[in-house]
């Protein structure tokens, strides 16, 4: 089978996958906030999962 071609929603889609990314824009959707402050409305993840996404997120594009 052929493998159908990468579509602008298979991109977004990749680009937000992951356990906490959609919780963090989530969360930076309603107000912008600083590492302390998102980490603390975000209980359950741990600061280097959170410096991870960011980064992540950070290099796709999606955060500043």
């Amino acid at each position: 089978m052929n493998k159908p071609t990468e579509n602008g929603f298979a991109t977004a889609i990749k680009m937000v996958s992951g356990k906490w990314k959609l919780d963090i824009i989530c969360e930076l959707g309603a107000t912008p906030r600083r590492f302390g402050r998102l980490r603390q409305s975000i209980p359950a993840i741990s600061e280097k999962m959170l410096t991870q996404q960011l980064r992540e997120l950070e290099a796709d594009g999606l955060v500043n």
